[in-house]
């Protein structure tokens, strides 16, 4: 039998005596405080699966059922782990500020939970109002979606199972560490082998799996499969991944998914040949090692599981080489592996028929991004090779050093593994390497950076203009559309690393340079450090959770989630040339 909803007012007396001992416990933790606390969380966990009604949160639609829930069990997750601390109090009592601050994470994000999922069922009309409206703005949903999954990673973080010392969790230190997770990014104030369990470094290879793919692309998969979904809105989320046809957005999505596992698998198969009875494992699970590295590779994420990362294994070319190409797979980009499917699936159907082989050449995209992929990969490795010579590659041989320069220019597009110390190059490496991670990957890849698509359309367009003709790429003249949104993307992005730089050195003290190779590194979700992460500021490291959000998003998404909705034109200006040099 349904019970009655409370009144407001009755909830809202409920709610602030409930909550008096949480707040309390806030103020001063202590055994006796933490009791009262406890008590408090307990009662407000009670009040609030009282209030929740399945079935109008079921009329209202499925993401606020999933949103409730979520509400719920992350309340309830904090409130598990106060009673843990508590328990240790009673034990071993601890008042140290670690272990305060501790306390105060469970404490105020329990409130805050539970306050939100009271709030949420209680205006559910207005809230399923305003997830339909999200869901009609792709740009929007991206950009929520991966804020709700920073949040979500950020509190799994914080949880005493997922760290080895629980009294040395800081909030600000695994929102950094979560933001790079689900942004592929790779920078760490922490390593991970050594601060997190195996549980912590689970919740951080589901937040990499999650980010590389893409929430909207598996927001997007479930929009072009719904048989009630708005044309209208899966058109929007066509248009945002640039395909022409719903047709197109299902077997775009269908490749997402499909290819992405077939190729961790495979990578997982590879790594756990390479690493077996190797020593320099420490004792660590080889397949274990082997599953994260390989999914860390081809979402670019950069996260390693070892001390060191991959600097003890410069010699290990095998291994380099399946980091290498998991890499190179990860930021060819979706659309790249569709082309290369059919002509592989074509070649397979004549050699079985017996008929000629009738090979159909790329398209014009795929076309593009190998071309500029392979280009990068060759510039960046003889530039860093040549460069770093006689410094990061100092005392190796030439086979070694010419293998760190080709690993050196295939990392540094995104990935953030790394087996030289890039805090020992020169400034010329590493503004070639800077260079290299503002390009980045491709799109609908799990790279970031502006894309190796625009770098083109830019630098065809700058070609066209020194020779007096329109920007042409691989035969053919670019449309005045594509060089328009290249020219935004370089700009937004130069701009973000403009005002990131200016930030970071308001709040820290190391030299311009290092701070530009942080900033670039965070935008352009590489993960590669100088060495000077662990050693930034709360402030600092608050900056660069922001731009590797934004570099995940990316500059002209995050301008479109917050903008207006573009007004089509009614009428048209003038055109006037006007003088530029």
């Amino acid at each position: 039998m349904r019970t009655a909803r409370t009144p407001l007012r009755e909830a809202v007396v409920a709610i602030l005596l409930l909550s008096i001992g949480v707040v309390l416990d806030m103020t001063s933790p202590s055994a006796m405080l933490g009791l009262l606390g406890c008590v408090g969380m307990a009662g407000l966990l009670l009040f609030l699966v009282g209030e929740i009604r399945l079935r109008e949160l079921l009329r209202a639609g499925q993401g606020l059922l999933s949103l409730e829930i979520g509400l719920v069990v992350g309340a309830a997750a904090m409130f598990v782990a106060r009673l843990m601390r508590l328990v240790e109090d009673l034990e071993v009592p601890a008042a140290s500020a670690a272990h305060i601050h501790t306390v105060r994470v469970y404490d105020g994000t329990f409130l805050g939970l539970s306050i939100a999922a009271i709030a949420l069922h209680r205006r559910l009309r207005l809230s399923a109002r305003v997830l339909e409206k999200l869901g009609k703005r792709p740009h929007l949903l991206l950009s929520f979606s991966f804020a709700g999954m920073i949040g979500v990673s950020t509190l799994l973080l914080c949880l005493p199972w997922s760290v080895e010392e629980p009294g040395q969790m800081r909030i600000v230190d695994e929102l950094f560490t979560a933001t790079s997770a689900v942004c592929v990014t790779g920078l760490s104030v922490h390593d991970v082998g050594t601060h997190y369990t195996a549980f912590g470094e689970f919740v951080l290879l589901l937040a990499i799996q999650f980010g590389g793919i893409g929430i909207m692309t598996l927001g997007a998969l479930a929009v072009a499969l719904a048989r009630d979904s708005s044309l209208v809105t899966q058109a929007k989320y066509a248009e945002v991944f640039e395909t022409g046809t719903l047709s197109e957005l299902r077997g775009l999505t269908r490749t997402i998914v499909t290819t992405t596992f077939a190729i961790e698998f495979a990578g997982f198969v590879l790594l756990w040949m390479a690493w077996a009875d190797d020593p320099r494992l420490e004792g660590r699970s080889v397949a274990w090692c082997a599953a994260f590295h390989s999914v860390s590779a081809f979402c670019n994420a950069g996260f390693s599981t070892l001390p060191r990362g991959l600097m003890d294994f410069s010699s290990a070319y095998s291994l380099q080489f399946v980091i290498m190409g998991l890499i190179v797979l990860g930021g060819l980009g979706f659309p790249v592996y569709q082309a290369m499917f059919t002509r592989v699936r074509e070649r397979a159907l004549a050699w079985q028929r017996r008929e000629p082989t009738l090979v159909r050449p790329y398209d014009y995209g795929s076309r593009v991004v190998l071309k500029a992929t392979a280009f990068l990969i060759v510039g960046g490795t003889v530039a860093l090779g040549l460069l770093e010579y006689h410094r990061a590659f100092a005392g190796m041989g030439f086979l070694d050093g010419s293998m760190a320069a080709l690993f050196s220019s295939v990392t540094t597009r995104t990935a953030g593994f790394n087996t030289i110390d890039f805090g020992a190059m020169a400034p010329p490496g590493l503004l070639v390497t800077m260079l290299l991670m503002w390009i980045g990957g491709s799109p609908s890849s799990t790279a970031g950076g502006i894309k190796t698509t625009a770098a083109s359309v830019l630098f065809a367009n700058f070609v066209g203009e020194m020779r007096q003709h329109p920007p042409r790429l691989s035969g053919r003249v670019v449309a005045a559309e594509s060089i328009r949104r290249a020219s935004a993307v370089a700009t937004l992005s130069l701009a973000s690393v403009g005002l990131v730089v200016f930030a970071l050195t308001l709040t820290e003290t190391h030299e311009i340079l290092k701070l530009a190779f942080e900033a670039v590194s965070a935008l352009g979700t590489v993960g590669l450090s100088t060495g000077i992460t662990p050693t930034l500021s709360n402030a600092g490291r608050v900056i660069l959770v922001a731009a590797m959000f934004i570099g995940r998003t990316g500059p002209m998404t995050a301008a479109l989630a917050v903008g207006a909705r573009a007004q089509r034109e009614k009428f048209r200006l003038p055109e006037n040339d006007l003088q530029v040099w």
